[in-house]
């Protein structure tokens, strides 16, 4: 070591343990992370849903108590200075319009040292390789250069409140919320937008159906990321390469449209109607298609694996799979796909799985007769006993 780095000066051994060392540890610790989360996730959900459960009950009592009007915002955000006091936690907060510029401080609090131990971990292991450097890396530069990787791990908040949204909208205490017509949940950073992520949105706002498909065909780069689109029929549109990440649609009839090569990152479809959709080509990381008429849908080529990792970013995308539970896809197409899909209970009669790598996907024992697969799929199948959801 110290003969191919005797050479260099100072920037150039920081570049160097940067590339050589820290960055590799960053990496092994979000997969380490990332393998925790997907063990616990049930547990971590369960956690939070029960101190969110807490915190919407003394919401409705502020609002009983005339304190705070329509609810517009719910932030949970992290306090760096519980970092630094090895004690990470989020705060829960709760705004009306009037008070969404307002320093507000909140008791309820989520602890998250499951994520922050990861970083911990990276840090210790950072700090013993420095020391192989003889003094040329001293300890307040890796400091500084901690404080740039917490978004990586913060990201896995954001990934567990999404997560737990499913039982959050069931809670009486958060449905008993009054909102406002356009209401958000948000995880960020104490008072930094720049690092604030919207995991849930409800938009009661009333479209026409023809305004709304006008709308989705005008294309915009950025317009329908996060949103919540409900109630309305968009069929036959020209969607194709549309980016509606983490958009939320319920209730939505959009049979026989062009959707080849579009985003769907993390994007909800409850209860919509897709049947003969064409979705060939898209991106469909971690995307929910739960309970949805697919009949004749086509997901040629499209893009879904899990566990797919961005090292220079420190990003893993494909964090659940994509979600087809309960959704009809007979005669649906995935030629050629790169999935990992959870098939649990779906209409799988005469779906067409050709050349498809269904690595990381579950189906049910049951379905094993019905569904034509390669020797080679039928291996890279988990294979589940009976009517599991």
């Amino acid at each position: 070591m110290a003969g191919s780095v005797g050479s260099m000066n100072a920037r150039e051994k920081w570049e160097h343990f940067v590339q050589v060392d820290a960055l590799p540890h960053r990496t092994e610790q979000i997969r380490n992370l990332y393998k925790y989360f997907c063990e616990h996730k049930d547990l971590i959900a369960q956690e939070f849903v029960l101190i969110f459960d807490q915190f919407c009950q003394n919401l409705r009592r502020i609002q009983d108590a005339g304190e705070m009007q329509k609810c517009a915002c719910i932030h949970i955000s992290l306090l760096r200075t519980s970092m630094i006091e090895g004690q990470p936690v989020y705060m829960l907060e709760a705004f009306d319009i009037e008070t969404l510029d307002r320093v507000k401080l909140s008791p309820f609090r989520y602890h998250a040292y499951w994520i922050f131990s990861f970083m911990n971990k990276l840090e210790d292991l950072c700090d013993a390789d420095r020391r192989k450097y003889a003094g040329q890396i001293d300890r307040p530069m890796l400091e500084a250069w901690m404080k740039e990787q917490v978004f990586p791990f913060h990201e896995f908040m954001v990934h567990a409140v999404r997560y737990a949204m499913d039982r959050v909208v069931r809670l009486a205490s958060f449905r008993s919320i009054e909102k406002e017509v356009l209401f958000e949940i948000r995880v960020c950073e104490y008072r930094d937008q720049n690092e604030s992520e919207s995991v849930y949105r409800i938009n009661e706002s009333k479209k026409m159906s023809v305004s709304c498909k006008g709308w989705l065909e005008c294309l915009f780069d950025h317009d329908y990321i996060y949103e919540h689109i409900q109630d309305v029929d968009v069929s036959y549109g020209q969607y194709a390469g549309i980016n509606l990440n983490y958009a939320r649609l319920e209730n939505v009839g959009l049979t026989q449209s062009n959707m080849r090569n579009s985003y769907l990152l993390g994007s909800k479809f409850e209860a919509c109607r897709c049947d003969l959709v064409d979705f060939s080509g898209s991106t469909l990381f971690d995307a929910d298609f739960r309970n949805c008429n697919l009949e004749q849908a086509r997901f040629d080529h499209v893009l879904a694996q899990r566990n797919l990792m961005n090292e220079k970013r420190g990003m893993i995308f494909g964090i659940h799979g994509v979600n087809f539970q309960g959704a009809n896809l007979t005669n649906a197409s995935f030629r050629g796909a790169r999935l990992a899909g959870d098939f649990l209970n779906a209409a799988l009669n005469g779906t067409d799985f050709t050349d498809a790598d269904l690595t990381g996907s579950y189906m049910l024992k049951r379905d094993a007769d019905r569904v034509l697969l390669s020797g080679d799929q039928r291996q890279s199948i988990s294979w589940v006993e009976g009517n599991a959801s």
